[in-house]
């Protein structure tokens, strides 16, 4: 093992630049190749995941492949949110452990940046997450509520007189 270590502080910056890119991309693919394989088993586990690449593949056959402009449009729309999700998910958990990090070392303008960027970060996120449900607005003014929703609502009247007088 130190013969290895030996060899690898002996070679330059670029050289183990390199090799840890080999390294890492090697790790990569072997990671898929696992989780393809116990994908396949049926475990309980994954089963969700099974059901993740139906979906993608239903959306992108049937609605981003499609001759459909309309349907093509609101596939690729769908997909975008969903990988935002996943891009939104990774940002926060590299923050988080940033965050833990800097506090370990004791960096405290770092652990308040982490901070603040971590809340904005579960903000956004909240952007993306289906608030549809009734129960997410329900601590809302019933006023409040009314008013935001018919002007944001498609095809409301108010929305279209105030379209129209614009």
């Amino acid at each position: 093992m130190d013969l290895i270590f030996n060899w690898i502080e002996g070679l330059s910056p670029f050289q183990q630049s390199i090799l840890g890119s080999m390294v890492f991309a090697f790790s990569s693919w072997l990671l898929q190749k696992v989780v393809k394989k116990a994908k396949s088993s049926g475990t309980a586990f994954l089963e969700a995941y099974s059901e993740i690449d139906v979906h993608k593949h239903v959306l992108h056959k049937e609605y981003i492949r499609s001759g459909n402009i309309q349907l093509a449009s609101y596939g690729a729309t769908v997909a975008i949110l969903l990988s935002a999700r996943w891009v939104m998910l990774g940002i926060l958990i590299l923050v988080f452990f940033f965050g833990i990090n800097s506090l370990l070392q004791a960096n405290w303008l770092y652990v308040a940046a982490a901070w603040f960027t971590f809340n904005c970060m579960l903000e956004a996120r909240n952007w993306l997450k289906d608030s549809s449900d009734a129960g997410t607005i329900s601590h809302v003014p019933e006023e409040t509520v009314s008013k935001i929703y018919e002007s944001l609502r498609p095809n409301s009247k108010k929305g279209l007189e105030q379209a129209e007088k614009s």
